[in-house]
């Protein structure tokens, strides 16, 4: 059982899928992660000797919380404003990063930068998902609202989830991969047919 709760695979996949949801929300994941490892709750990593370790001060734990409120808050606000989401881009990625990495922080240096760089990646593609399919979406205000709501919703289940069963943090990973390869493809389809309609 310490395979599936407490082993490098399962940290692996808890950052993974950490790094997803920072994608979708900046804040949020982190500041539950650092929460739930000063609470040692379930598979959450002990940040206690490593770099990570500040993490598990109370005085950052609601900064983050405050952050992932200002941050939840204004997602309604500038719903359907792409600047005020590229504003928030750079954060994603970064702290997408930095929860992948925390999560990895036990395993040591190594395995830390390499879920470090990956967490950047992965964070970064889910960013972009979430950007290109609300960016499609032909709804009014109050619906984009709602959607943000269970955007939300999903954010603070996902993270729950992923510390109490960290493999399925890999599931969202490779839905995500596949989500993205679909997005591809149907944006090729879209120029291919432009091109043919011009010439």
């Amino acid at each position: 059982m310490n395979v599936v709760f407490d082993s490098v695979y399962a940290r692996a996949c808890m950052g993974a899928g950490l790094a997803v949801l920072t994608g979708l929300r900046a804040f949020l994941p982190i500041a539950f992660l650092a929460l739930y490892s000063r609470l040692d709750f379930a598979s959450a990593p002990s940040l206690k000797g490593t770099p990570f370790a500040f993490c598990e001060q109370v005085w950052l734990i609601s900064l983050l919380f405050a952050l992932a409120i200002v941050e939840l808050a204004l997602d309604k606000i500038f719903i359907t404003s792409p600047r005020a989401s590229r504003i928030v881009q750079p954060f994603k990625i970064v702290l997408g990063g930095v929860v992948f990495a925390a999560a990895m922080a036990p395993e040591g240096w190594i395995a830390m930068t390499a879920a470090g760089i990956m967490g950047l990646v992965v964070s970064g593609l889910a960013d972009h998902v979430h950007r290109s399919t609300r960016a499609g979406l032909r709804a009014e205000k109050t619906a984009l609202i709602l959607i943000s709501v269970y955007e939300d919703l999903a954010v603070l289940i996902g993270t729950l989830l992923f510390v109490l069963v960290p493999l399925i943090g890999a599931l969202l990973t490779c839905f995500l991969g596949l989500l993205a390869y679909r997005l591809e493809v149907v944006r090729k389809r879209k120029h291919k047919g432009l091109r043919i309609l011009k010439g």
